[in-house]
């Protein structure tokens, strides 16, 4: 049966949700160009993936070049250079002494894999997460999630001895307490109620929760993890898989903190949309792993390693971290004017270009999912991509490119300057 162009979009799900219309033709830096000919800016990246903009001639040209050598070297069979040059270059810039990687093929199976390090090496079933988390959609990564329940809802039985402590969140914290002593006397709480420390493997957190809200917590929250983590003789797992690789103005967000990790996760902004994860730990830890298992047919592909090579000399030769936090920086700055007018922008937060608001009850701090999905239909209309977030649907979030121009930041401001007043 023949399937005319304008019905092939029942051939998708109908539970998959856009964050636009269009159907994409092709991408360049910021925007990306419908098949009909209208042009988007594009304040998502394919959620913080495509950090080096759409199409970066660099990143294609390098894919082109290696899809012109092979396509797949399975890593159990062969070395290949590309996978030898990044694992070299990611233990460079990812903070502390990591000094081996494993390569997968998303986040949620990079998650997977750390756990699974954790646990197999330590010979320990716990895993602490926190509320407000997400890691992932697999059956393990779906346990440690605790944001929205439809991410794991329906799923039960999950995997058990994952035990959610609460997360770092300044803005929640109630009146007259200190959010870190809030949120660590909770973990606290779950080692002295729900399990051994002894038996506790990991704990795994996001450095900035993204689906959760992009809650940016306090300094001193991460060094008490370490501190807990080294008391108890678990590992500390950071997943930087939306908040890494540039996105808040350092190559990962918890250099900001202070603090290094057992284990981290990396994926999303790591190569420029092609599909491709890493699990960066130490030597000594990899070293207790049984052969076999860990692994994948198409783990670390060879040309999702030559993108990623090319994207961060991109990402070092152009300073886009630097430009992240400059940009950054003009973000909140503008939001923070805005949240003078219209009080129903209860928060603004973020570090770089991870960056969101909270939509509130005026003269409250009570979630108001409304005109959050508001903001973002408003901003679709004008030709402008955004996406919500947080457990209660009430935050809006921006993800632009790396490579955000001063022209292009001043056109999403002025469409997010008519958004506010059509929505607040």
């Amino acid at each position: 049966m023949t399937v005319v162009a304008q019905d092939k979009k029942a051939r998708i799900p109908g539970f998959i949700g856009h964050s636009s219309p269009i159907t994409i033709d092709h991408g360049e830096g910021a925007w990306v160009y419908g098949t009909d000919g209208s042009k988007w800016l594009d304040f998502c990246m394919g959620i913080a993936v495509a950090n080096t903009g759409h199409s970066h001639p660099r990143v294609v040209k390098a894919a082109q070049d290696q899809l012109g050598r092979m396509i797949h070297a399975q890593m159990n069979m062969y070395y290949h250079q590309p996978m030898l040059d990044l694992a070299d270059t990611l233990c460079e810039i990812v903070p502390g002494s990591l000094d081996q990687v494993l390569f997968a093929n998303s986040g949620a199976e990079a998650v997977e894999n750390a756990v699974k390090l954790a646990k197999g090496t330590l010979r320990r079933p716990g895993v602490i997460a926190f509320q407000n988390a997400f890691h992932g959609r697999t059956h393990l990564a779906m346990a440690m999630t605790d944001s929205v329940v439809h991410y794991r809802g329906h799923m039960q039985p999950l995997v058990p001895c994952i035990y959610h402590a609460r997360y770092c969140d300044p803005f929640h914290t109630p009146a007259g307490l200190d959010p870190t002593e809030y949120a660590i006397e909770d973990l606290r709480r779950i080692l002295r109620a729900e399990i051994y420390g002894e038996d506790v493997a990991c704990i795994v957190v996001e450095p900035i929760q993204g689906e959760g809200g992009f809650i940016v917590p306090t300094p001193e929250f991460f060094s008490e993890l370490r501190k807990i983590a080294d008391e108890i003789g678990a590992y500390l797992v950071i997943d930087e898989i939306q908040s890494g690789m540039g996105r808040t103005g350092r190559w990962f967000c918890h250099e900001h903190f202070g603090v290094t990790a057992d284990i981290v996760t990396v994926a999303k902004g790591i190569a420029s949309g092609l599909p491709l994860a890493a699990v960066v730990s130490r030597k000594e830890i990899w070293d207790k792993v049984t052969p076999g298992s860990m692994g994948g047919t198409f783990g670390g592909n060879i040309v999702a390693c030559a993108a990623a090579n090319a994207t961060i000399e991109v990402m070092k030769d152009e300073d886009l971290l630097g430009n992240a936090a400059r940009q950054g920086d003009k973000l909140m700055s503008f939001f923070k004017k805005l949240q003078q007018t219209y009080p129903a922008i209860g928060d603004v937060r973020g570090k770089g270009l991870m960056f969101a608001i909270e939509v509130v009850k005026p003269g409250t701090r009570e979630p108001d999912a409304g005109p959050a999905k508001a903001f973002v239909a408003e901003a679709a209309k004008r030709n402008t991509i955004l996406m919500g977030a947080g457990s209660a649907g009430n935050c809006v979030r921006f993800l632009p490119p790396l490579v955000i121009t001063d022209a292009d930041m001043e056109h999403a401001f002025g469409v997010f300057e008519e958004v506010a007043k059509v929505v607040f």
